[in-house]
């Protein structure tokens, strides 16, 4: 029995919601044999997760484990709750580290956050995994970091590029060097596209810098290795490019196809699970390789790591007494910036913005715009980076 036939007839034997969907699908265990059986079962899509876990608190019938038996639990935007159940290396970010050559010797400045999303403790556990010393650094507070960097003689960063632009930009002021004063040798990124300027900039500061894709749902999914072009698939996950309608797996030559992930995990199996991410396989190169995230099948815009979703969005506005807005994302110095336009008579007060905040996880920036300034039919979210 492969890893593929036990994981099926683990999730069949424990979990409530992929017996549900096997029966729904006229499937038993003995059915989905190999990759391609797979394709007989619905994706299960990311953007139903919040409407399974409130029907079936808190994990949607999908984990094998009480919650009260888990290490920590996670609250991504939507909502949806992530488990953990292990603390060593849950999400398996050590096999991308690795190709990147962090390892024992390491210094690393971590600046995901360590809060209600797992980014934080994520990188944490895998770097420790690898015998790295962690500095839990988190976001913000550029000044601090950058002594922090200088201080400690960190070599190694994880964290979005963008926030690394901004420690880089800070330090040069103080007239720090990297090589010099600053011994940063070595960056790993996700969560955000790395431009050209970024790898460019990199490059001049011989900071070798590599990059990964993951999920707080699904861990990681790929990773560069600069032993080919793309991204690398991790060995600890099955997936697949399929038809975003018809959830079939597409071909090598196949075109954009939504990114469906089947996590080996007996205590959160998730089984073709639809990230809602777009992508394509890397053509000309044999086996499968990422060209990275290429857009949303959803509604969802990812800004400074974080997924804004229009449906959210709107259902806070409406909750708050409004009814027509847009939301501009924007780049900024580097740095995502959303800019939300409400209809008002009135100004927009702080409460409303820290409320729009809370939801959406993100600081926006709140304006009051005249009532009719917008069409009824104009987009409510609107994505106008450009990168370079």
């Amino acid at each position: 029995m492969n890893k593929l036939q036990k994981i099926v007839q683990h999730a069949y034997n424990s979990s409530k919601n992929f017996i549900e969907r096997m029966v729904a699908a006229d499937l038993k265990p003995q059915d989905i044999m190999s990759r391609e059986d797979l394709c007989k079962l619905p994706v299960l899509k990311k953007e139903d997760l919040p409407i399974l876990q409130k029907e079936f608190a808190p994990f949607g019938g999908m984990a094998t484990m009480e919650a009260s038996k888990m290490v920590r639990i996670f609250m991504s935007p939507g909502p949806i709750y992530d488990p953990q159940s292990v603390e060593t290396d849950y999400w398996r970010f050590s096999e991308a580290l690795e190709a990147a050559n962090f390892n024992e010797n390491d210094i690393v400045q971590n600046t995901f956050s360590y809060h209600l999303s797992p980014a934080g403790f994520m990188f944490d556990s895998a770097l420790r995994k690898i015998g790295a010393t962690v500095i839990p650094a988190g976001t913000g507070n550029t000044e601090l970091q950058i002594q922090v960097m200088k201080e400690l003689g960190v070599t190694g960063y994880v964290g979005t590029p963008s926030f690394l632009t901004i420690l880089l930009d800070a330090a040069e002021e103080k007239g720090w060097q990297v090589g010099e004063e600053l011994k940063l040798r070595k960056a790993f990124f996700t969560a955000e596209m790395v431009t050209s300027n970024m790898k460019q900039r990199c490059e001049k500061l011989n900071i070798d810098a590599y990059e990964g894709y993951g999920t707080a749902d699904c861990g990681l999914i790929a990773y560069q290795d600069k032993q080919g072009p793309g991204l690398k698939l991790t060995e600890t996950a099955l997936v697949q490019l399929c038809d975003p309608l018809t959830g079939q797996e597409l071909p090598l030559e196949g075109g954009e196809g939504e990114v469906v992930v089947t996590l080996f995990d007996e205590i959160y199996p998730l089984i073709r699970f639809g990230t809602g991410d777009l992508s394509r396989w890397v053509k000309g190169f044999e086996g499968r390789r990422l060209e990275g995230v290429l857009g949303r099948v959803s509604d969802g815009v990812k800004v400074k790591g974080m997924f804004v979703r229009e449906k959210q969005l709107t259902n806070i506005i409406q909750k708050l007494g409004f009814q027509t807005y847009q939301a501009i994302i924007s780049r900024e110095n580097n740095q995502d910036q959303i800019e939300i336009m409400i209809e008002s008579s009135e100004l927009i007060s702080d409460g409303t913005v820290a409320k729009i905040k809370e939801i959406i996880r993100v600081t926006p920036v709140v304006k009051a715009i005249p009532k009719g300034s917008l069409k009824p039919d104009s987009r409510k979210l609107v994505d106008i980076r450009k990168w370079n």
